[in-house]
């Protein structure tokens, strides 16, 4: 009668000699590499990062092999416990990835001073509302030549078209700019 004899050595010792023992690691490697590979392929979308997660599996087993501890779980349950942390840690990796990709979109498309152009854009869009305000609480003579002035006429075509003479054109739109000036600055104090 035979008797057999297991001469491979359990997992657990093999876990435990992981960290120093290169043989050690090569046997655990090929005896776990097919169920990490397969865990991963059904948490991974690509199989260039199931190839990611399986290797950073076992470098991060090699790393942590000292911290099993036989009496919390079988090995099993220890390397899969490791995979499942790399692979929440390469989802959390991608995702802020996506959303860096998402923020810089469009930024390298844009200069300087097209950056600048639209921001000034953007805060001129915002104070218009009180501009237009203070422009109509004024005289309206003094709201027609900026109206006029606004819309690309220069002050000398602006004066006839309203029928007074260049001067009193330029001296209405100085005093319309200034009471414009004086309101937008308040407007930019209430903000």
């Amino acid at each position: 009668m035979y008797i057999a004899v297991n001469l491979q050595p359990a997992d657990g010792e093999l876990l435990g000699a992981l960290g120093h023992d290169i043989d050690a690691f090569e046997k655990f490697y090929r005896r776990h590499v097919a169920r990490v590979s397969a865990f991963a392929a059904r948490r991974c979308s690509s199989p260039a990062d199931v190839a990611d997660v399986v290797a950073q599996t076992f470098v991060r087993l090699h790393e942590v092999a000292d911290q099993y501890d036989s009496d919390r779980g079988a090995p099993r349950g220890f390397v899969f416990a490791v995979a499942a942390n790399v692979i929440n840690d390469h989802h959390r990796a991608a995702k802020r990835q996506r959303l860096l990709v998402f923020r810089r979109a469009g930024r390298d498309l844009l200069d300087a001073d097209e950056t600048d152009r639209i921001a000034g854009a953007i805060d001129a869009a915002r104070a218009a509302p009180a501009a237009r305000d203070a422009l109509r609480s004024g005289p309206e003579d003094q709201s027609a030549i900026v109206a006029l002035v606004a819309a690309g006429v220069s002050t000398t075509q602006a004066a006839r078209d309203l029928g007074i003479s260049p001067v009193t054109a330029r001296v209405r739109l100085f005093r319309a700019r200034r009471r414009l000036r004086s309101a937008m600055a308040h407007h930019v104090e209430d903000i």
